[in-house]
């Protein structure tokens, strides 16, 4: 997997996405700014979409403690206080 994976106990904050497995252990990939990630089926395909994702940029991902749950629903979550668009008027 080269030099842009890194395990990283505990996940530190230089990389750009961590891979993981959430609550339900399901495993997940989150990026830092929670902009992009995913759910995935085994862990060799969530290394591979941050591998891509981060251009194979070294230390962009790194991997969590198997301890470590991640919370991937950011991505996913319609922002709470978000304002209603502006009504375009003709």
């Amino acid at each position: 997997m080269g030099k842009a994976l890194q395990e990283s106990y505990p996940s530190t904050l230089s990389s750009r996405f961590t891979v993981g497995r959430d609550a339900e252990g399901q495993w997940v990939v989150c990026d830092r700014l929670g902009l992009v990630g995913g759910l995935f089926a085994d862990r060799a395909s969530a290394v591979h979409f941050a591998l891509v994702e981060s251009d194979h940029c070294p230390g962009a991902v790194c991997c969590a403690a198997e301890d470590e749950v991640l919370r991937f629903s950011v991505v996913f979550e319609a922002p709470s206080a978000a304002k209603p668009a502006p009504s375009l008027r003709a």
